[in-house]
């Protein structure tokens, strides 16, 4: 196979309105670190990219545009890139030209929640991604042109990172609280780049986990924990470039923003010792992990299911504007839904990107729209994995929390939170059913 990398630095030039954290009230005030774009070329029998950003998300607009430059550039099929997302809760949320695509209610440019999309201008945030947009074309030209022979290699390690924010309570709910003996995907994996001589070039690691070690309080640009540990993976071995795959973390913060039954915003400080710490395990991985070569056979399948909502009603959301007890986001929120159901416009039903890539007979990636919970990447390991399943969301844009059955009957802000993003009310249980299915018909397609 043939490989090649790129990155370039993405970080806006000017203050910008950080998305991720509903109770910031004005701009970004500095930069505590870059925030990156970076690429993966991968060639055998099909060529293949995967790009990963640093930043909360996008839209379909977003993953349209981008998509289609890379089609008519260099002939990508939709199925052939996967776009995943750190998840930034100190960057910005993504959109394109397309306003028919356009998610809506934010934009880098606002100095404030909008109570409604007309206050909202997205002339900074189409410049951004024009931006983006011709930086990874320059981006992906130059791996063309540097392709090198050389091995894919995987190893599948642990980290005990993570820890789920959803404390089930006695009446059968849950709290926002650290539960430490939650159940979760522990995986992590580790990729490797090496060229014929044996230089690594590459190391593509996956890991669940909300990047969201610091808080609300943070105006600095920043990729949170994620830009330390890929940091330090790039000092500890010179001439690499270390690209974080976001996996499925809809309920995981980091382990190191717990403190016994409460979650806290770590400083700076603190949160690049949580980045050095899953450093640390990654390089125990890359040191001590049992790699095998990725006979690089390359099948690809993107599938578009629809997800429906329940039928909530416009007195639900009338009662929380009039509560005091939320803040400005939650009842503009609100309000755009209440006025979406009175004008028609209101969504009840999203399509949802599960993409499927074989690498060879027994290595597989299932990559996800969204912010997909762990237990969908358990469920899908224990009923398709071989032990080279890496399952991750956050991939080809991030519309809204995509719960299990469980997490629906259970409640809790993942399960309950589709108004703020345009949706009439929560998913219905069989969203389950929808996605495992899909998943189930990918793989035996590709078998």
């Amino acid at each position: 196979m043939k490989f090649s990398l790129g990155k370039v630095d993405i970080t806006p030039d000017k203050p910008i309105f950080m998305h991720g954290f509903g109770d910031r009230s004005h701009k970004s005030e500095g930069v505590l670190e870059p925030i990156y774009m970076k690429a993966a070329l991968l060639q055998a029998n099909q060529t293949l990219l995967i790009v990963t950003i640093d930043a909360l998300g996008s839209d379909r607009s977003f993953i349209a545009g981008i998509k289609e430059a890379l089609r008519e550039r260099f002939g990508f099929a939709p199925d052939e890139v996967l776009i995943n997302f750190s998840h930034t809760h100190h960057s910005v949320y993504l959109t394109g030209v397309d306003p028919e695509l356009r998610k809506g209610g934010y934009s880098m440019g606002q100095s404030y929640w909008a109570e409604n999309e007309q206050e909202l201008d997205y002339a900074e945030d189409e410049a951004y991604f024009a931006f983006i947009r011709d930086e990874l074309l320059r981006t992906v030209s130059s791996c063309f042109d540097s392709l090198c022979d050389g091995e894919l290699q995987i190893a599948r390690g642990t980290s005990d990172f993570a820890v789920s924010r959803r404390r089930p309570t006695p009446e059968g709910g849950v709290s926002w609280q650290p539960y430490y003996e939650a159940d979760i995907d522990k995986d992590l994996f580790v990729l490797k780049l090496t060229d014929t001589a044996g230089s690594l070039k590459g190391i593509i690691y996956s890991y669940g986990c909300h990047t969201t070690a610091m808080g609300s309080d943070n105006y600095l640009i920043s990729n949170d924990f994620a830009g330390t540990t890929s940091a330090v993976l790039e000092e500890a071995y010179p001439g690499s470039i270390a690209m974080f795959l976001q996996g499925c973390a809809g309920e995981l913060k980091p382990l190191h923003s717990a403190e016994e039954d409460r979650f806290i915003a770590c400083d700076a400080v603190r949160t690049g010792k949580a980045g050095a710490y899953l450093a640390k395990d990654v390089i125990t991985v890359m040191e001590q992990g049992e790699f095998t070569k990725v006979n690089c056979r390359f099948r690809t399948e993107l599938r578009d299911p629809l997800l429906y909502t329940e039928q909530t009603q416009a007195s639900f959301y009338e009662r929380m504007v009039e509560d005091p007890k939320y803040n400005d986001f939650y009842r503009n929120a609100a309000l755009r839904t209440i006025d979406a159901m009175a004008n028609g416009t209101i969504k009840e039903r999203v399509p949802f990107y599960i993409s499927v890539w074989q690498l060879d007979e027994e290595t597989s990636l299932i990559a996800m729209e969204g912010e997909v919970s762990t237990e969908y990447s358990l469920l899908l390991k224990r009923i398709f994995g071989n032990g080279k399943m890496i399952v991750i969301g956050y991939t080809n844009g991030v519309f809204s929390y995509v719960p299990t059955r469980k997490m629906i009957g259970e409640g809790g802000y993942e399960a309950e939170c589709n108004f703020f993003f345009g949706l009439r009310g929560p998913f219905v249980p069989e969203i389950e059913d929808i996605i495992v299915g899909q998943v189930a018909q990918a793989l035996h397609r590709r078998a």
